[in-house]
C-alpha cells in the first residue's frame, strides 16, 4: 500500500496555520501579533513561546462539553502537548519551504477570499429598522397567515330548492348511492367514490376528475357550494372518509376527504427573526454583487476567447455550437 510522503502529511497538517499566516501578514502567532498578550508563557518550542492566552483561545474553540474535560492539570498538559505537536509540524514545514508550495498557495488564496467575503458581508449587513421588517410582513402576509384547507371530492346531484319533486328524487338517489359506496370502499374497491363521480355527478367541472374539488379553504368552499358543504367537508377527520348526504340550495352532495393542510397563523413577533434573516441575506448578497462589480470596473480585464475555446475538458463532449437560425425572406 502506498505510504504518503512526509511532504504530503505535513502539508495537510499545517495548511490551515500557514493560511492564517498569510492572512495576518506572515505572522500566525497571536502572541506576536501585538503587545496585548502579556499572559504567562506556558511552553517554549525552539524560538516560539506559547502563552496561557493562546491556550485558552484554542480551548474556547472547542464545544463546551469538550472544554469541561480539561479542568485538571494533567488534562491541560495533554491539550498543550497537542498544541506543541502541531507547532513542531508547522516549524518543520517552514524549514522545508512548504509555505511556497503551489498547493498551499492555492489554499491561502481561498482562505483570504473567504475572509474578505466575511468582512464585506459583516460591513454591509448593518441593522434592520423595525418598520422595514414590519413592511415586509404586511406585504407578504400570505407567507405567515394561511387558513386550514381540505381537499375533498364530491358527487353532486342537482336539485334546485324550489323544485320539491326533484329534490325528493335526488335525496333518495343520494342516500342509496351513499350506502353502496360505503359498502364498496369498506372492501377492496377503494376508488369506488371517484368512479361513481365520473358516472353520476352533475358538476361538469369536477366530474372528469372523479369529483376532485382540490384544496379549498373554508371561505373558498363556502363561496362555491355553501356553508353546509363546508361544514361537512371540514368535519371529516380521516383520509378517505365519506360523510353523510349534504343538502344545499343547489342540490345534494356526497363528500369524501382526500387530504388536509394545516393552517398557519404567525404573528409579526413570531415571524420577525425569519424576516430579519431573509432581509439581511438579501442585503449582503446585493452588497457583495456591488462590491465585485466595483472591483471589475476598476480592473483591466481581457478575456482571450480563442485560447478558452481550445481548452479541453476531460469527459466533456466538445460539440460545436449550433449555428444561429437564418432569417427566411418573406414572400
Amino acid at each position: 500500500m502506498h505510504t504518503p510522503s512526509l511532504r504530503t502529511r505535513v502539508l495537510s497538517a499545517v495548511v490551515a496555520a500557514l493560511a492564517l499566516s498569510a492572512c495576518n501578514g506572515g505572522s500566525p502567532r497571536p502572541a506576536e501579533a501585538g503587545p496585548k498578550d502579556s499572559s504567562p508563557v506556558v511552553a517554549v518550542i525552539n524560538d516560539r513561546s506559547v502563552t496561557t492566552q493562546e491556550v485558552k483561545a484554542k480551548l474556547d474553540e472547542q464545544p463546551l462539553f469538550v472544554r469541561s474535560r480539561y479542568a485538571t492539570l494533567e488534562k491541560k498538559k495533554e491539550f498543550l502537548d497537542n498544541l506543541i505537536r502541531f507547532e513542531l509540524l508547522v516549524q518543520e514545514a517552514r524549514k522545508q519551504g512548504l509555505e511556497k508550495d503551489p498547493e498551499i498557495q492555492a489554499t491561502l488564496e481561498k482562505v483570504m477570499v473567504q475572509k474578505l467575503l466575511r468582512k464585506q458581508q459583516e460591513a454591509a449587513a448593518g441593522t434592520l429598522a423595525e418598520p422595514e421588517v414590519r413592511k415586509y410582513y404586511d406585504e407578504h402576509l400570505s407567507e405567515f397567515l394561511k387558513p386550514e384547507r381540505v381537499r375533498v371530492s364530491h358527487i353532486f346531484l342537482e336539485a334546485p330548492k324550489d323544485d320539491a319533486a326533484k329534490r325528493t328524487q335526488a335525496r333518495a338517489t343520494a342516500v342509496k348511492l351513499l350506502a353502496e359506496l360505503k359498502a364498496k370502499e369498506a372492501g377492496p374497491t377503494k376508488s369506488a367514490f371517484e368512479l361513481a363521480a365520473t358516472q353520476h355527478s352533475q358538476d361538469g367541472a369536477t366530474k372528469p376528475a372523479g369529483g376532485d374539488l382540490g384544496f379549498r379553504s373554508r371561505d373558498e368552499l363556502t363561496v362555491a357550494w355553501g356553508a353546509a358543504l363546508t361544514e361537512a367537508a371540514f368535519g371529516l377527520k380521516s383520509s378517505s372518509e365519506i360523510g353523510q348526504v349534504v343538502e344545499t340550495d343547489k342540490g345534494f352532495h356526497l363528500v369524501k376527504l382526500q387530504g388536509r393542510q394545516v393552517g398557519m397563523d404567525q404573528t409579526f413577533e413570531q415571524a420577525k427573526p425569519r424576516i430579519e434573516a431573509r432581509l439581511l441575506g438579501e442585503r449582503r448578497s446585493k452588497a457583495m454583487e456591488g462590491f465585485i462589480d466595483g472591483l471589475k470596473a476598476q480592473a483591466k480585464i481581457e478575456v482571450k476567447e480563442a485560447a478558452l475555446e481550445q481548452l479541453k475538458i476531460e469527459g466533456a463532449e466538445n460539440k460545436p455550437a449550433a449555428p444561429a437560425p437564418t432569417a427566411q425572406p418573406h414572400p
